[in-house]
């Protein structure tokens, strides 16, 4: 077990994704204050009920240790700070709750990560986010040739579930999944429904637009 002070918020953050934060109550001044000066990790925990700023707020028991990559020193000890996660805990009980939450933590690993089925699975869903990604690009007008994805199953899972759009709810539920087949393959579903929905946008906007030219002239 690992003592970790936590950092209840509004977002779901995974392994290997980076979370830019302001940092202005003066517990979480505090608290990553103390990070930043012994080089320590912290957690950041999905809110289940209570308030993210000014307030109390009960976590969801799983979340993902972070560590503090860059920081820039405002007036009044604010900070600007971009942490990265690194790896999945559970909460196994907390041991203070002011003036910030600190609390036994078991830090998590993948599992099944040697099934046959799982580079396949994993191999589709990097397919189907290439597509996601660059039908999203599209619809800004942008195009990108080459998309760079990680090789390793599990590393795949999270950047996925990183940058799909999704309410948090369902992030929290990608999190908790500690099969990485099991978050492929809820991201396959995902990534399916996603790709169909913004493939109908982009014909639309097509339309739309040869439409509008078509009827200038």
């Amino acid at each position: 077990m690992v003592d970790l002070p936590l950092f209840p918020l509004n977002t779901v953050l995974f392994p290997g994704g980076t979370l830019p934060l302001h940092i202005f109550e003066e517990r979480y001044k505090l608290m990553l204050g103390e990070c930043i000066e012994q080089e320590a990790p912290f957690g950041v925990v999905l809110i289940k009920s209570g308030m993210e700023v000014g307030g109390p707020a009960e976590p969801h028991s799983i979340g993902t240790t972070a560590r503090i990559s860059r920081v820039q020193r405002l007036d009044d000890g604010r900070m600007n700070l971009i942490a990265v996660g690194v790896e999945r805990f559970r909460i196994g009980s907390v041991t203070q709750s002011r003036p910030y939450m600190r609390a036994e933590v078991e830090l998590l690993q993948d599992s099944d990560l040697e099934l046959p089925a799982t580079p396949a699975l994993a191999e589709e869903v990097g397919t189907l986010y290439v597509d996601y990604y660059r039908l999203a690009l599209t619809l800004t007008g942008q195009w990108q040739q080459r998309v760079a994805l990680p090789q390793r199953a599990a590393a795949l899972a999270d950047f996925v579930a990183t940058r799909i759009e999704s309410d948090p709810e369902l992030k929290q539920r990608l999190l908790e999944a500690l099969s990485v087949s099991d978050r492929l393959t809820l991201e396959r579903e995902l990534l399916q429904n996603a790709t169909a929905a913004l493939a109908e946008q982009v014909t639309a906007a097509r339309r739309m637009r040869y439409g509008s030219l078509g009827a200038l002239n």
